[in-house]
């Protein structure tokens, strides 16, 4: 039949971006596992790159972390205090 190895329209419309990272990473992992030179570079590229710039990152985002938790505090503050109010207490 002409089309057999399409897929539908329909198919497309509902791809699932998390089936396909979750394929993509156990393909990646089954690489690796096969690969020793793969492995190699892949750690050295972790610990050179990766690592660096999420240690990085995450120091940056340090001052908007405090300051959303010092905001949470505030509103459960004036939330918990609005309550007790409301009770007569």
């Amino acid at each position: 039949m002409a089309g057999e190895g399409k897929k539908p329209a329909s198919d497309i419309l509902n791809f699932d971006p998390m089936r396909f990272l979750r394929r993509l990473v156990v393909r990646a992992a089954q690489e690796l596992a096969a690969n020793p030179e793969a492995r190699a570079k892949a750690s050295q590229v972790l610990e050179e790159n990766i690592k660096p710039r999420a240690k990085k990152a995450w120091q940056q985002a340090q001052p908007e972390i405090e300051n959303a938790k010092q905001g949470f505090k505030s509103y459960a503050k004036k939330l918990r205090d609005e309550y007790r109010k409301g009770r007569g207490g």
